[in-house]
C-alpha cells in the first residue's frame, strides 16, 4: 500500500541531519571570518602607531645637551648606564670625551650613534657603560669637556653633572671576608710533572726578583724617585681649582658641596689615616669628630666645616655665594691648621736627600 506522505513531514524527519551539517558549515566559516578580521585589526592598529615627534631647538641656538644615568648609588664594580644626548644643526658634529678616571671611574663600553630627521636637525646619543673600584662619592666626567664643531668654529659645553655613589660590596657591620665554603681539595696532592715544573718557575722568578732587587737598590741618580706629594698640598691645590671653577658664581649648589666633601674626605684619610670605606662621605666626616687620632683643636676645625655644610642642609633655604664662600674657607682653614708644622716641599725634600 503505497500512501502518500506530505513534504514538509520529510523535510522536518530529516532536518536534525542536515541541520548538522549546516551547523558545521556556518561555524567554519565564521570562525575564518572572524580570524581575518582580528588579524586585519592588528595589521591596522601596528601600522597606525604614531611616530614621536622630531626634536627641536629655539631660534639662535645651536645645540642642547642632556645626560642621564640608569642609577647614581651603586656597589663598587657594579655596572651603571649613562646616556649623553646632543640635538644639533645639520652641519655640526659633537665630540664626547671619555670620561674614565683612574680607578674612580672605569669605562667599559660606549657605543655612540647619529640619527637626522627631516627638519634638518641631528641627534646624536652616545650610550656608556661604566663602574668604579673606589669607594666614595664621584662626579662623573667631572674634568671633561664636550665640543661641538660648527661652521663658525669649535665650541666647548660642559659635561652634564652625574654624581656617582659607590657603596662596599660587604655586609653592613661586616669587615672581613667571609671564608670559602667547604668542599675544597685535599692537601698535598699527588706529586705530579706540574709540581716541578711549578718550582723550577718559581725558582727562576725568584732569581729574577733578587736581580732586580739588586739593580734597583744600586745608588745611581737617573733612579732618585721624587718624594710624593704631601696630602696638604693636595687639598689646597684641589681646594683652589675648585674656587677657579665658577661654581660659586654659577650658583652650582649640589657640584660644589659633593665635590667640597670628597677633598675633604681623602685629605682626612690621608692626614690622619682614618679609612672607613661602608661609610658615606657625611658620615666619615661626622665619624671623624669621634677619632682619637685627632686632637681637640682638629675636633674644632672639623666641626666647624661641619657646621658650614649643616648650614646649608638642614637650614632650608638656598645657599647664596657667601654660605659657599664660608664653606670654602672653612675647608680651606681646616687643611692649613691641620697640615704639619713647616712641612716641606717636596721640591726642598729632594734637595735635602741628595745634599744630607
Amino acid at each position: 500500500m503505497n500512501a502518500h506522505v506530505p513534504m514538509r513531514q520529510i523535510a522536518g524527519r530529516d532536518f536534525p541531519r542536515c541541520g548538522k551539517k549546516f551547523s558545521t558549515l556556518w561555524k567554519t566559516s565564521a570562525i575564518l571570518h572572524s580570524s581575518f578580521f582580528i588579524l586585519n585589526f592588528a595589521l591596522w592598529a601596528g601600522c597606525s602607531k604614531s611616530t614621536p615627534p622630531p626634536p627641536e631647538l629655539p631660534a639662535g641656538q645651536d645645540f642642547s645637551i642632556s645626560a642621564a644615568m640608569s642609577t647614581n648609588q651603586i656597589r663598587i664594580g657594579d655596572p651603571v648606564e649613562v646616556t649623553l644626548t646632543a640635538v644639533h644643526r645639520d652641519g655640526t658634529t659633537v665630540g664626547f670625551p671619555n670620561p674614565a678616571s683612574g680607578k674612580d671611574v672605569v669605562v667599559r663600553d660606549a657605543k655612540t650613534e647619529t640619527e637626522t630627521f627631516p627638519n634638518g636637525l641631528l641627534r646624536t646619543v652616545q650610550k656608556i657603560r661604566l663602574t668604579s673600584m673606589t669607594i666614595t662619592n664621584h662626579v662623573v666626567g667631572e674634568k671633561a669637556s664636550i665640543l661641538i664643531s660648527t661652521p663658525e668654529g669649535v665650541k666647548t659645553n660642559v659635561y652634564p653633572f652625574l654624581s656617582l655613589e659607590v657603596l662596599s660590596s660587604l655586609a653592613p657591620g661586616e669587615q672581613d671576608i667571609r671564608p670559602a665554603k667547604g668542599g675544597l681539595a685535599h692537601w698535598p696532592a699527588p706529586p705530579s710533572h706540574w709540581l716541578w715544573i711549578a718550582l723550577a718557575s718559581l725558582a727562576v722568578l725568584a732569581a729574577a726578583l733578587l736581580a732586580l732587587r739588586k739593580f734597583l737598590t744600586t745608588p745611581r741618580t737617573f733612579l732618585h724617585m721624587p718624594p710624593p706629594v704631601p696630602p696638604h698640598q693636595i687639598a689646597l691645590e684641589a681646594l683652589a681649582a675648585l674656587r677657579a671653577k665658577g661654581w660659586i658664581e654659577a650658583l652650582k649648589i649640589e657640584p660644589f658641596y659633593v665635590a667640597l666633601s670628597g677633598i675633604v674626605r681623602r685629605y682626612l684619610e690621608a692626614r690622619f689615616g682614618l679609612r672607613a670605606p661602608e661609610r658615606t662621605t657625611e658620615e666619615f666626616i661626622r665619624d671623624a669628630l669621634s677619632s682619637k687620632k685627632l686632637s681637640d683643636a682638629h675636633r674644632d676645625l672639623v666641626a666647624g666645616f661641619l657646621e658650614q655644610s649643616d648650614l646649608v642642609k638642614f637650614a632650608r633655604h638656598a645657599p647664596g655665594p657667601a654660605d659657599m664662600h664660608n664653606a670654602l674657607d672653612s675647608a680651606e682653614r681646616l687643611v692649613r691648621e691641620t697640615m704639619p708644622a713647616n712641612p716641606a716641599t717636596p721640591s726642598e725634600k729632594e734637595s735635602q736627600e741628595e745634599n744630607p
